[in-house]
């Protein structure tokens, strides 16, 4: 059995009698829902509604973890601070995990289950233990995330370390529609052009949090102009690659915000962009410096290309 090694994540506890009720009139999930055998997607917003940094957040105990990106957990904690000091609530970087492991079968999966006991069935359902915490994740693979506490019970595995094992499991994030808020992309976004208003991520049954009011506007007017698409082709995306759009006489450029070369011949790179919605027809290409340019496709999301409504679209 091989799992992959997960090296791009930090936490954050936070843990004191406020910590729930803090939490609900700062983030945009509704905390209210979380439970001991379910985790959440949310995200932390400035007051002028634009994505600080996005998480996981499973219920250890009385505490609440979130799980984040690397270089984000100080983030968060500095973002969260500025609200806290009226709340009986700690803020503190978790270093109570050895290691964070990635699985992406079923067999991988079931092993798991035979080790810590049980895994959890449903997508961002939780399994919380002294060994380890456990949670599924959007996929069509048993994609599995342990994050692991007692390094003993795991000395034993073997741990894919390469880049390629990394970069399927970013891939599998990405052909979800999965885009995580980085150092260089916070601040620089609304939820509305990552499609947190439609996987999940903002929750607007709930009441009020930083940047809500904000974030229901744009929401409810339903006028969305842009949105996140995934696109696949078959030469490689580099970090300096851009998409173009091409529709009418129009012609614009937009960064790459995620990607994953295929190290397969018979397989596509995928990426995920911030493009315009319009009722012409489109045409893409991926344009890199150094590189001819090359055709990308469109692939449907049904996390947002079904929930485009008329409204949505450019005339």
């Amino acid at each position: 059995m091989a799992m992959i090694d997960l090296r791009d994540y930090e936490f954050v506890r936070v843990s004191g009698p406020d910590a729930l009720k803090f939490l609900q009139g700062q983030v945009t999930c509704d905390i209210e829902k979380l439970g001991k055998d379910n985790s959440l997607t949310g995200a932390i917003c400035n007051l002028r509604g634009r994505v600080i940094a996005d998480f996981l957040i499973v219920l250890d105990g009385e505490d609440c973890i979130l799980r984040t990106q690397k270089g984000m957990s100080e983030v968060i904690k500095k973002s969260l601070a500025k609200y806290a000091i009226f709340s009986k609530v700690e803020l503190t970087e978790e270093a109570g995990f050895c290691k964070v492991i990635g699985t992406m079968n079923a067999e991988d999966a079931k092993l798991v289950g035979d080790i810590i006991g049980q895994v959890p069935a449903d997508v961002l359902g939780s399994y919380v233990d002294s060994k380890a915490i456990v949670v599924r994740l959007p996929s069509n693979n048993s994609r599995l995330e342990v994050w692991v506490r007692e390094k003993e019970t795991f000395n034993e595995w073997q741990l894919h370390k390469d880049e390629t094992s990394l970069n399927d499991w970013k891939r599998e994030d990405i052909t979800e529609g999965i885009v995580h808020v980085n150092l260089p992309m916070s601040e620089e976004y609304t939820p509305q052009l990552l499609n947190y208003d439609l996987s999940g991520v903002i929750d607007f049954s709930k009441g009020c949090y930083t940047g809500q009011e904000i974030i229901a506007r744009m929401h409810y007017r339903g006028n969305a102009k842009k949105r996140l698409f995934l696109l696949t082709g078959k030469n490689s995306v580099k970090d300096s690659s851009e998409v173009i759009q091409r529709y009418g006489d129009k012609e614009t450029l937009a960064k790459v915000l995620a990607f994953s070369n295929s190290y397969e011949e018979l397989d596509n790179s995928v990426l995920l962009a911030i493009l315009n919605i319009t009722s012409e027809q489109s045409s893409y290409s991926l344009s890199t410096p150094s590189q001819k340019e090359s055709t990308l496709n469109l692939v449907p999301l049904s996390s947002y290309i079904n929930q485009v409504s008329d409204d949505d679209i450019i005339e």
